[in-house]
């Protein structure tokens, strides 16, 4: 097989695409500037250079493994979330860019919060938690997940970005260890929210890679929901926020919980890149 770097991609990128994966030129572009060890806009300038053979055997492994359907950040074992590192593993779901809906407008809200206190839920890989803890200043994020191995990965990640002093992470379900009033002035969540009988529909990345346990919302995707807004509206300091991210199909039931809960209100639901419903924001009463 040919060594050069367009030889090689145009092979992948057919292999990928018999494999029905959604962006083959992107992923076997991404692989090959990860053997290289270089940028993927660099690919362009080194056109003529040529893959050793141990770089060669390496590539056509990952490329066949992606055609498998494993997730490229799984195969490349990092991905990028709000301009920040983080390692990726298949214990936690793999960050997603509409996780920055809530991430974006979160810190819009606290930008003017002295020292703000933050609960993270379900944290996973951390994304949520460390871009928080490392954009505001004086801040000090809890981290909860049920999962042992998801919590060893968001530490890692927390050393990684040089949060770790900001961050306490914590194993346990959902607000379970918050028995009495705290004063969080954020409570936020990316829970499990696709329904149970929609899971086996969603693309193979996903439902075969992603932990089950951090996609199963229940029979309606509104489990968690259920849970966590009742038991947040304590924890929260008098103004605090509640942000959750949603389904894209979601809003409408999300914010009807959020409205039938005494001490809630501003209830405003916040859209994606795509323009789809991402993210449902509520206060206590009055700003921190």
């Amino acid at each position: 097989m040919p060594t050069a770097i367009p030889h090689l991609l145009t092979w992948a990128r057919d292999i990928l695409i018999k494999a029905g994966v959604p962006s083959p030129q992107a992923d076997a572009e991404w692989t090959l500037a990860h053997v290289l060890e270089c940028a993927r806009s660099e690919l362009l300038m080194r056109a003529h250079q040529l893959l050793t053979p141990a770089q060669s055997a390496t590539f056509r492994t990952l490329i066949y493994r992606r055609a498998g359907r494993i997730p490229l950040q799984h195969l490349l074992g990092n991905t990028e979330f709000y301009g920040l590192p983080f390692h990726t593993s298949p214990d936690a779901l793999i960050p997603r860019p509409e996780t920055e809906t809530l991430v974006e407008v979160v810190l819009k809200q606290l930008n003017t919060c002295t020292n703000p206190r933050i609960l993270d839920i379900g944290t996973g890989s951390g994304i949520i938690a460390i871009t928080l803890g490392k954009s505001l200043t004086g801040s000090h994020v809890i981290a909860t997940d049920i999962s042992r191995k998801a919590l060893c990965l968001a530490r890692q990640n927390a050393h990684l970005n040089r949060v770790s002093d900001r961050i306490s992470f914590l194993q346990t379900d959902l607000l379970t260890p918050f028995a009495k009033p705290e004063s969080f002035h954020a409570i936020l969540s990316n829970p499990p929210y696709i329904p149970s009988n929609a899971i086996d529909a969603l693309q193979p990345e996903v439902r075969n890679c992603d932990p089950r346990l951090a996609l199963d919302g229940g029979r309606d995707g509104l489990d968690f929901y259920r849970k966590i807004i009742p038991t947040s509206v304590p924890l929260l300091a008098r103004g605090g926020l509640l942000g959750l991210e949603i389904g894209h199909d979601q809003a409408r039931a999300v914010t009807q919980l959020l409205s039938r809960q005494i001490g809630l209100t501003h209830i405003i639901t916040h859209t994606d890149l795509s323009g789809y419903p991402r993210a449902v924001l509520a206060r206590a009463t009055a700003n921190c």
